[in-house]
């Protein structure tokens, strides 16, 4: 009985420890988005009409605690955009063209989302798209996406998103070498 034991605890602590990396490698996105967000600055144009609240749509389910994470560090930090603060709305994949028609100023893409970047770009043209992934900013020309390399988490930024005027990422970004990169969409 004793050998069971050892054998069912040794299954169990990786999986633990295993899940315990993937949460703090959420709260570590989840708050590079945040940060982000405050540098950038969006054109009128690229902003709800007054009184309503800038919108981050989170599209897909929910993938080891980012979407708490998020929803968590919006409401504790006051994170604005345009000198409103954020309203964060999560949605599963079914329902997401009824909310993107209403706008948005960032929309993560989570891993099981099933909207095509032509999609968002149509209804949402002046957001910044957040998704998982090196090939999302190369191949499919997303702004923003996130990569765990080496127990470690960075930002990806397409040229397109640092370039353009709205909405536009302040050049002080660039100095953060160590966890941004920005490459050319292919």
């Amino acid at each position: 009985m004793l050998i069971l034991l050892l054998g069912l605890t040794g299954t169990i602590v990786p999986d633990t420890f295993a899940q315990e990396l993937e949460r703090r490698e959420a709260r570590v996105q989840a708050t590079y988005l945040t940060h982000l967000l405050n540098y950038t600055r969006w054109n009128r144009d690229h902003l709800p009409v007054t009184g309503q609240s800038p919108q981050i749509l989170v599209i897909g389910s929910e993938q080891n605690g980012f979407i708490a994470s998020l929803q968590y560090l919006l409401s504790q930090s006051g994170t604005k955009i345009g000198g409103v603060p954020v309203k964060n709305t999560h949605i599963l994949s079914g329902n997401a063209l009824t909310d993107l028609k209403k706008g948005a100023q960032v929309i993560v893409l989570m891993p099981d989302a099933n909207l095509s970047l032509d999609v968002i770009k149509k209804h949402s043209p002046g957001a910044v798209v957040f998704a998982f992934g090196r090939d999302f900013v190369v191949q499919k020309g997303v702004d923003v996406s996130f990569v765990s390399t080496r127990n470690r988490v960075k930002l990806i930024l397409s040229e397109n998103y640092f370039r353009r005027t709205s909405p536009k990422l302040s050049a002080k970004i660039a100095n953060l070498k160590s966890v941004i990169e920005i490459i050319k969409h292919s």
